[in-house]
């Protein structure tokens, strides 16, 4: 069963999100028109790589007006020198992968070089993983920090050896994206592992599983909502998912793990109370095709690659990854695909608010601090942060756009990193203007007003808030946990949660948990 390049393979591979078309000549960056034959739709992603002026060259967006850079593809790092992109369709471009070969190119300002790519020769990739490995025991023997980085990255090109470029990736990251299960226990862990590369046994892996539904019989009664899907009276099992119900119906069905099947099993919707006549028939399909590649545990702790060959059977190839090592990547991974993730949600009180989490600081003249809060939006999408006194500034950031503004006299600059699944670190990078003590504030609201009128059950997602010196990790607060009672909070509460999974609308390219993206629903 082929699977596309998430975005956690991304990650690993460098490899940006898939254009539906490639140019073959210099065209326009302005209105809807041919690209490689095909007429271009609004919202489509389009390579653009034969500009005269190299400069242009890159990602994006095609509009009515004016193309604008798609969003994962306008900085120096997302352009980088090996970063990799698949064509979907075109008579010329169809399903070729070409590659930025500019050494870090300054994006409206140095040419962005793009070029057709070859994928590695399976003996050129083998030997790598066999020269990370040496690395990796190298550096065992020197430091056991830098030995899990080093074999996380020995595992990462390791699931890389034998496969075409899309495939081998999506094998190995997905199987990163799912390898903290393995150490959990036997029942919970199975229905994480299925369908994201790693499985419980070779029988599972070569096995049928849920990989989609047949025609939707939408219902009525229900509500607005995203519940989890349950499967009664399965054979065998391991399969997940959730449905989506709106204007009283069920309106879709996502298969988050396929599981292992000799019987489809049916699929209920009885967790949406008042739902009746829903119905849908599960589609099922092997988990594992010949030719592609899954992981699964050989010994504790140690996962082993396999080929699926012709029968199916399942052979393994001989490549080995310590569990260990993985695990230490799943979190991050997993933000970056959009997972459900175990985080922190800070959540408004009722009435009159302006709910904020904040801890005082002595500040110092002239002493540069960066106010760096990682977060993602929930039911409310805006972020600030800001202090007064000594350092008088305020940043304010759309945890939705992925956009940011500031004012202040002792705000030196701000800025967005996107980490992938909706989640951003957000950064005020502040220069203060006398000592003294001042709350180092972080709030949120829906429109970028205080007070509000709050509903007590609506908030934000906030990882970690930190207050640390340019170009260093230490964190000059006590901690860096919003639930800690080193931060006190007002017109709000933080407890950990967990962020549902989110994808990315295909109109606007903003991350959403729901049906309805934030620009649909106005």
């Amino acid at each position: 069963m082929s699977r596309p390049a998430t975005a956690a393979v991304r990650l690993l591979t460098g490899e940006r999100e898939p254009v539906r078309l490639a140019t073959t000549a210099d065209i326009l960056l302005h209105g809807l028109q041919a690209i490689d034959g095909v007429p271009a739709e609004i919202g489509d992603r389009v390579l653009v790589k034969d500009q005269a002026d190299p400069t242009q060259n890159g990602i994006y967006t095609a509009s009515a007006g004016d193309w604008f850079r798609a969003a994962d593809a306008r900085t120096t790092r997302t352009l980088q020198k090996g970063t990799t992109v698949h064509t979907q369709i075109g008579p010329v471009n169809a399903d070729r992968v070409f590659e930025f070969t500019a050494d870090e190119p300054a994006v409206g300002a140095d040419a962005i070089t793009i070029a057709a790519s070859v994928p590695p020769d399976i003996a050129d990739v083998v030997e790598e993983v066999e020269a990370l490995r040496d690395e990796t025991q190298a550096l065992k023997d020197a430091a056991e920090t830098s030995a899990g980085q080093a074999s996380a990255s020995a595992a990462a090109s390791a699931a890389n050896a034998g496969q075409t470029t899309a495939d081998r990736a999506a094998t190995n990251s997905d199987a990163v994206a799912a390898a903290a299960a393995v150490v959990s226990a036997q029942a919970a862990r199975d229905a994480s592992l299925y369908g994201k590369g790693i499985f419980p046994t070779t029988g599972a892996a070569i096995g049928f599983g849920i990989v989609g539904n047949g025609p939707i019989s939408a219902g009525s009664g229900g509500a607005m909502a995203t519940w989890p899907l349950s499967l009664p009276g399965a054979t065998v099992g391991g399969a997940a998912g959730r449905f989506v119900g709106a204007g009283g119906a069920l309106t879709q069905i996502l298969i988050t793990a396929p599981g292992s099947y000799t019987v489809a099993p049916t699929l209920s919707f009885a967790a949406s109370a008042g739902l009746a006549g829903a119905a849908a028939v599960a589609v099922m399909g092997r988990n594992v095709d010949v030719g592609e590649y899954f992981w699964t545990e050989v010994s504790a702790g140690l996962l082993g690659l396999f080929r699926v060959d012709a029968g199916p059977v399942a052979t393994d190839i001989g490549v080995r990854s310590s569990t260990a090592s993985i695990v230490t990547n799943v979190d991050a991974l997993s933000r970056i695909e959009g997972l459900a993730v175990t985080t922190i949600k800070l959540t408004e009180g009722t009435g009159s608010v302006a709910p904020t989490c904040f801890r005082t600081y002595t500040f110092s003249t002239g002493v540069v601090v960066e106010h760096v809060v990682t977060a993602r939006a929930s039911e409310r999408r805006l972020l600030q942060l800001l202090s007064n006194g000594p350092a008088v500034y305020t940043a304010n950031f759309d945890l939705s756009d992925g956009t940011c503004t500031g004012t202040g006299p002792a705000l030196t600059s701000f800025s967005m990193i996107a980490l992938g699944g909706g989640e951003y670190e957000c950064r005020a990078v502040v220069t203060p203007t006398a000592n003294g003590a001042a709350n180092v504030q972080t709030r949120f609201s829906p429109a970028g007003v205080f007070p509000f009128t709050g509903d007590g059950a609506s908030g934000v997602y906030v990882r970690n808030i930190v207050l640390r010196l340019p170009s260093t990790t230490t964190n000059l607060f006590p901690s860096s946990d919003p639930t800690n009672a080193v931060f006190t909070k007002t017109n709000c509460t933080a407890a950990a949660a967990t962020v549902p999974e989110v994808r990315v609308c295909r109109s606007c390219r903003r991350w959403s948990t729901s049906s309805m993206c934030w620009s649909m629903a106005g």
